[in-house]
């Protein structure tokens, strides 16, 4: 990929999309039953359910593909309730942080790559697999109930975008409902704080001028 005109291609066209779209169905909260079944890993709607995401749904899905991460939105879940972020900065290295609860424990899986989010993906180069207190989840929980996850939508209305900067996204899924939130670099509030929950949870330390 040639960044940054890809990255300023990518962005368009999900504005584009998002225009074409309407005002009413960006801003619309949608949750999805989770599909039984996914279907091949190399298709888009491996990760997303379809029309989800449409503009970004391949970007996003090749850095999920190769941090070896599952589907949260179809096949048969670990977890009860599983949450995972996903912070694509355009210069920075990919993260996603995975927290899972069961009714037996709940354990967190953090991946980063050596790519770079606007770029290509590279291959891992730190993985991380621990198990989550009870008092770390409550945090995380709260955190999410604080921007209200369930009922955000899955875009804001009106679109928010950049050339460069970083995607911000927050996937869950409870019992057989999916739901994804996406976010292009948000400067303050609470869902801000709920990214850093998770980044705080897998230990990542990130100096405050990559906190982007």
């Amino acid at each position: 990929m040639n960044a940054p005109l890809d990255v300023w291609r990518m962005r368009k066209f999900a504005k584009a999309a998002s225009l074409i779209l309407g005002v009413a169905l960006i801003g619309a909260v949608e949750a999805y039953e989770v599909r039984s079944s996914c279907p091949v890993v190399d298709t888009d709607d491996f990760f997303f359910p379809p029309r989800v995401l449409e503009a970004e749904r391949a970007w996003y899905s090749k850095h999920l593909k190769a941090m070896g991460e599952p589907s949260l939105s179809c096949g048969v879940g670990s977890g009860t309730e599983v949450y995972r972020f996903v912070w694509l900065r355009t210069f920075g290295r990919p993260i996603a942080v995975r927290v899972s609860r069961s009714d037996r424990a709940a354990t967190l899986v953090a991946v980063e790559l050596t790519g770079a989010g606007g770029y290509e993906p590279g291959s891992i180069s730190k993985r991380i697999a621990k198990k989550v207190a009870a008092t770390e989840w409550d945090k995380l929980a709260a955190a999410l109930g604080g921007v209200d996850f369930w009922r955000m939508p899955t875009k804001p209305s009106p679109p928010d975008d950049g050339l460069d900067g970083a995607q911000w996204i927050i996937e869950g899924r409870r019992n057989s409902t999916y739901h994804v939130v996406d976010r292009w670099s948000p400067r303050g509030g609470p869902y801000r704080g709920a990214g850093l929950v998770f980044l705080k949870l897998a230990g990542v330390s990130v100096p405050d001028q990559d906190l982007y």
